[in-house]
């Protein structure tokens, strides 16, 4: 399919999406019509912080998610690193001969390769108000074009802003007012319930479940879930 194309009707799709699942469906297919296996979109944390509180949709495999979030690889992840200054779509292996890059830096990519993503793209995504997000896809060697790479800064820019529409992230509206189901999803959370255990409640997907805490921690300024429940409480959103 021409890569224009691609983008156009990504697009055309994702404006009837009212899901966040739904978007995630459609990035997924469109990364397999490249040649990925796997994505992510997430806003970028500043420096120091987890990753957890940050992640808006995951096509990873549940292994290396967790594994990436409980040695906070997103310190040290090069990917990361170069987004927060790019401006362009800029691929893994660029980053990889880098010369200068630590051995803890190197483990990450490693580590990466080990589930499958040799290679990769990073989409920059640069919104209102200083936002920084970024869409990765990853999978096998890369072979895109600098048409195809466009294309993806495209479907990036388009994907990161509709997620954020999606579950009310405004950055007009006041940074602790969240919306229904994020508080939602933020209550059971405060009772002890994991992100599957609040996707059965609520008859949604674990993903959705995990956007929304994001989403959540993001306007309570916290840096976890964990974070964002005492702010909760803090601020009487959870009683």
């Amino acid at each position: 399919m021409n890569p224009l194309t691609a983008a156009l009707e990504f697009v055309e799709s994702i404006n009837n999406e009212e899901t966040p699942d739904g978007v995630s469906k459609r990035i997924a297919e469109l990364g397999q019509s490249f040649g990925f296996t796997s994505f992510c979109l997430a806003a970028i944390p500043e420096a120091g912080a987890s990753f957890d509180g940050s992640i808006m949709l995951s096509g990873w495999r549940p292994e290396w998610q967790q594994r990436y979030l409980d040695r906070d690889y997103v310190q040290n992840d090069p990917i990361v690193a170069k987004a927060r200054t790019a401006s362009r779509p800029f691929l893994w292996s660029s980053v990889a001969r880098d010369r200068n890059l630590t051995a803890a830096a190197q483990q990450v990519l490693s580590e990466a390769r080990d589930y499958g993503m040799y290679d990769g793209v990073c989409v920059p995504v640069h919104g209102l108000q200083g936002y920084q997000g970024m869409l990765i896809f990853g999978g096998p060697e890369v072979r895109l074009n600098e048409r195809e790479i466009s294309v993806l800064h495209l479907v990036g820019i388009y994907a990161s802003n509709k997620v954020r529409e999606l579950v009310g992230a405004n950055t007009n509206r006041p940074r602790h007012r969240l919306t229904p189901r994020e508080l939602e999803c933020l209550k059971w959370s405060a009772a002890g319930k994991t992100s599957w255990e609040i996707s059965q409640i609520l008859n949604i997907s674990q993903h959705t479940a995990d956007w929304y805490l994001a989403s959540a921690a993001r306007k309570l300024h916290a840096a976890n879930r964990t974070h964002a429940v005492a702010e909760g409480f803090r601020l009487g959103l959870i009683r």
